[in-house]
C-alpha cells in the first residue's frame, strides 16, 4: 500500500482561537503531514474534519460534543466509495478514511450527531506520476526555462545544446532570452542579429544549415519573442506587434520571408503570464491562430481572442478570409501543441470558484473547448512564464504544501483529470512542464536540472 496522505480542513470557523493558545492546541489535529486536498489514486487518505462549533477553543467542559458521526464518499461517477469515520474522544473532530480507486473529484459528506450538523467538501484524486524515473540530469546549467530534445537525441536547455550530460556544450542562440524551437531533428534559434537553423546529424554537435539577418526595423525594441512555432522548413516568431516568418529552402538557405502586423486586431492589448506575454501561436492545419487578450470595446472587460491567419499567394500570413476570430472563455494561462489553456472565475452559492478550460485546435471547427476543470479555493493555480515555450498549468495546495499536479486530458473518459508530477522530495525547487517533459530546478541556483518524460494525455 502506498503511504497514507493526511488532510486537514482548516475551515473559517477555526480562525477565532485565543492568542494565548498555540495553533496545535487550538486545532487539536495531531496531523503530522501538510494539509492538501489533492491526493493520489490508490492512496489511503485520512481527513480530519471539524464539526460546526461556535467556539472551538473556548468550548466549556460540560458542553455537548458530537456523539456519533457518519460519512458518505461519492466518486466522479457519483457511485459510493467505501469510507469510515471515527470521532476523536472529547473533541469536535472526526477522522474520515477512504481509498479512492479512480481519478477525479470525490465529494465527501460528514454528518455529526446530535450536534455539528453536516460538513461537505471535495477531494481531488490524481494519477500518481511522482515515481516516474528521470530521462536526464543536465548538470551544466542551474536552470532551464525551455527544455526539449531532437529526434536524434540532442538535449536543448534554453539556447544550450548537448547530446548527453558531460558532452561538450554548444550554444545555438542568445542565452538571455531563449527563443529555441525543435521540430524533429531541426533546431531553430535566434541571436541578437539573426535567425539560425541547425540539423541534428545523429552524432556530434548540431550542424548549422542556414541563417537569415533580421530585416531592418522589423522587431520591437527588445526583440523578445512572445511565442513561436516551428516545422522543419518554417519558423514563426511573434513579438509584441508583428508575426515574422522564416522559410528554409534547399540551395537557398533561410529566408526572411514576411512580416505581418497583428496587434491592430487586439487593441489595447493586455498581458498575461508571469512574463507579460501578449500573444500565443497555435497551428491547426494550414491555419495559424494568434491568441491575445484585450479589453472588449463595448463592456471594457478583458477577453481572450483567437484570430486565424493563413499564407497568401505571395507567401505572407494574412488574416483568414474563410474563418472569423473567436472569443475564448477566461484568461490565457498555458499552451501546448494545438492547445491553449485559460482560467476563468465563476460565482457559486458559496462564493467564487476558479475554472480551468482546455481549448483544442480543430482543422474543421477552429478552436473549441475540450474539457473544463472546476477548482476549489484550496487549490492554487501557479502563474508561469509563457514566452520560453509550451507550458501547461501547474496546481497545488493554496497553503503552499503538498504535491504539484497538472490537468491532463483523458480521452477514454473525455474529461480532464489531475496528475501528480515527479517530485525531488524537497521544497527548494521549481517545477516546469511542457508537452514532452517536466523538469525541476533548484531555487538556490545550484547546477542540475532533472528532466522527466511527459505526455499531455496518458
Amino acid at each position: 500500500m502506498k503511504s497514507r496522505g493526511v488532510l486537514l480542513l482548516a475551515l473559517a470557523l477555526l480562525t477565532g482561537c485565543p492568542g494565548d493558545l498555540p495553533p496545535e492546541e487550538c486545532f487539536l489535529t495531531g496531523a503530522a503531514e501538510p494539509s492538501t486536498l489533492i491526493i493520489a489514486e490508490g492512496e489511503a487518505a485520512s481527513v480530519l474534519v471539524p464539526a460546526t462549533s461556535p467556539q472551538v477553543c473556548d468550548t466549556p467542559e460540560d458542553a455537548h460534543t458530537p456523539e456519533s458521526v457518519t460519512v458518505e464518499v461519492h466518486g466522479p461517477d457519483n457511485l459510493p466509495v467505501p469510507a469510515t469515520a471515527e470521532l476523536t474522544a472529547g473533541t469536535w473532530f472526526a477522522t474520515v478514511r477512504f481509498t479512492p480507486t479512480s481519478t477525479g473529484r470525490h465529494h465527501v459528506i460528514v454528518a455529526f450527531a446530535p450536534v455539528g450538523s453536516l460538513r461537505q467538501f471535495d477531494v481531488h484524486v490524481a494519477q500518481d506520476e511522482r515515481s516516474r524515473p528521470p530521462a536526464a540530469s543536465l548538470t551544466a546549467r542551474p536552470s532551464c526555462l525551455f527544455v526539449d530534445r531532437t529526434r536524434g537525441g540532442t538535449w536543448l536547455c534554453d539556447s544550450l545544446a548537448l547530446r548527453e550530460p558531460g558532452d561538450p556544450l554548444q550554444f545555438v542562440g542568445r542565452d538571455n532570452q531563449p527563443a529555441t524551437a525543435v521540430a524533429g531533428d531541426v533546431v531553430w534559434a535566434m541571436t541578437d542579429t539573426e535567425v539560425r537553423r541547425y540539423v541534428d546529424p545523429g552524432t556530434g554537435p548540431l550542424v548549422l544549415t542556414g541563417t537569415a539577418p533580421f530585416p531592418p526595423g522589423s522587431y520591437d525594441t527588445d526583440r523578445t519573442p512572445h511565442s513561436r512555432l516551428a516545422t522543419e522548413d518554417e519558423y514563426l516568431v511573434a513579438d509584441a506587434t508583428t508575426l515574422h516568418r522564416y522559410v528554409f529552402r534547399e540551395g537557398e538557405g533561410v529566408l526572411a520571408f514576411s512580416n505581418t502586423p497583428w496587434s491592430t486586431l487586439a487593441t489595447p492589448q493586455l498581458t498575461f503570464g508571469a512574463d507579460s506575454t501578449r500573444v500565443i501561436l497555435l497551428r491547426g492545419g494550414d491555419t495559424v491562430w494568434l491568441v491575445s487578450s484585450a479589453h472588449d470595446s463595448v463592456t471594457f472587460t478583458p477577453r481572450t481572442k483567437a484570430c486565424p491567419f493563413q499564407v497568401d499567394a505571395q507567401g505572407f500570413y494574412r488574416p483568414s478570409t474563410t474563418r472569423a476570430c473567436q472569443v475564448l472563455i477566461g484568461d490565457p494561462v498555458g499552451h501546448g501543441e494545438g492547445v491553449v489553456w485559460t482560467r476563468s472565475v465563476v460565482q457559486t452559492s458559496t462564493g467564487f470558484s476558479p475554472v480551468l478550460h482546455r481549448h483544442e485546435v480543430s482543422t474543421a471547427h477552429g478552436i473549441e473547448e475540450a474539457g473544463a476543470l472546476s477548482l476549489d479555493s484550496s487549490i492554487a493555480s501557479f502563474v508561469q512564464e509563457l514566452r520560453p515555450g509550451p507550458s501547461h498549468p501547474l496546481l497545488g495546495s493554496s497553503s503552499g504544501a503538498g504535491p504539484i499536479a497538472t490537468p491532463r486530458w483523458n480521452a477514454e473518459r473525455t474529461a480532464l483529470v489531475l496528475a501528480l508530477l515527479p517530485d525531488p522530495g524537497h521544497a527548494n525547487h521549481i517545477t516546469r512542464i511542457s508537452d514532452h517533459f517536466t523538469w525541476t530546478v533548484s531555487r538556490s541556483g545550484e547546477p542540475g536540472v532533472r528532466v522527466h518524460p511527459w505526455t499531455s494525455s496518458p
